[in-house]
């Protein structure tokens, strides 16, 4: 893994040349002075790059320059064969995001979230989204919440996840990864307590006696926060010492993704209460399997 420290900029630039088919001798588009600056500034403010390890990539779902069309059916399939259907804008209050068009930009942008985005859900068995009720994953770009961007937020009161491209070509794949898991258990928290800060006694009593949580992960947004891995004992993260609730999520979302796995797996063998914090989540998930499938 990469020493923390943020990906240069001249290599992520070149990453997003290449996405967007920078390439001005082939007759392509380059992104504009002002999606430079842009990119730049998501990359400097990604809270998961000082814990990326850059050498993981996500094979494209289809091929290079492939239309937002094509790419909706992809989507479509394969989401259908886990029981869930793709909405493709957002209509809820508080919360605000824009549909992909057909340009250069936003066929690159929606490649790059599916290409993370359906391989990190079929890791999962389709019994798992029936049984929580997860019915639909909407995909859209320029998502933003109370006027805070955010790359992912559950919506249980649509059945929905929602994952977005915010300039995800600035950011750490990995990471974006972690944050669909993520998400993907506050809908699950959500649905079994009808709560999304539920207090769950079991959990709280994991933790060492002088365990205090801050006020909640929207205090996070808009510090230059990095979400360090393992701060001390019992915490996978920095983020999961915002609260009970971000602590669970950042549990299973370390716990579902390859590569932070492999790191939570080292953490484990030497801290008891994370160890049992990740069998508590492993056991949510195996009830969750067993109980759509009948077993």
């Amino acid at each position: 893994m990469l020493p923390s420290r943020l990906l240069p900029a001249a290599v992520s630039l070149a990453v997003c040349l290449f996405l967007l088919g920078g390439c001005a001798g082939l007759g392509m588009e380059s992104p504009s002075a002002e999606y430079r600056v842009a990119f730049e500034q998501a990359a400097s403010q990604d809270s998961m790059r000082a814990e990326c390890d850059w050498s993981v990539h996500y094979a494209p779902v289809a091929v290079p320059g492939a239309t937002v069309a094509q790419l909706k059916a992809i989507a479509t399939s394969r989401l259908a064969a886990l029981h869930l259907t793709p909405a493709w804008q957002l209509d809820m209050p508080e919360s605000q995001a824009h549909s992909f068009t057909d340009s250069a930009q936003d066929r690159a942008g929606l490649q790059l979230l599916l290409s993370i985005v359906l391989p990190a859900l079929e890791r999962y068995p389709a019994s798992v989204f029936a049984q929580t009720g997860l019915r639909h994953v909407v995909l859209v770009k320029d998502l933003s919440v109370d006027g805070q961007r955010r790359l992912a937020m559950p919506a249980p009161e649509i059945d929905s996840v929602v994952y977005a491209d915010n300039m995800l070509a600035a950011l750490c794949p990995a990471g974006m990864e972690m944050r669909v898991h993520h998400e993907f258990y506050h809908f699950i928290e959500y649905r079994q307590f009808n709560d999304f800060y539920y207090r769950d006694p079991v959990w709280l009593a994991l933790n060492a006696p002088d365990t205090k949580y801050g006020h909640g992960g929207v205090t996070a947004y808009g510090k230059g926060f990095q979400n360090l891995g393992h701060p001390h004992a019992g915490m996978v993260s920095m983020y999961a010492e915002y609260g009970p609730e971000e602590d669970k999520a950042e549990v299973f979302g370390w716990m579902m993704t390859p590569v932070y796995a492999a790191r939570l797996d080292q953490w484990t063998r030497d801290d008891a209460a994370l160890s049992a914090k990740r069998q508590l989540l492993q056991d949510v998930l195996r009830l969750k399997s067993a109980a759509a499938s009948g077993g």
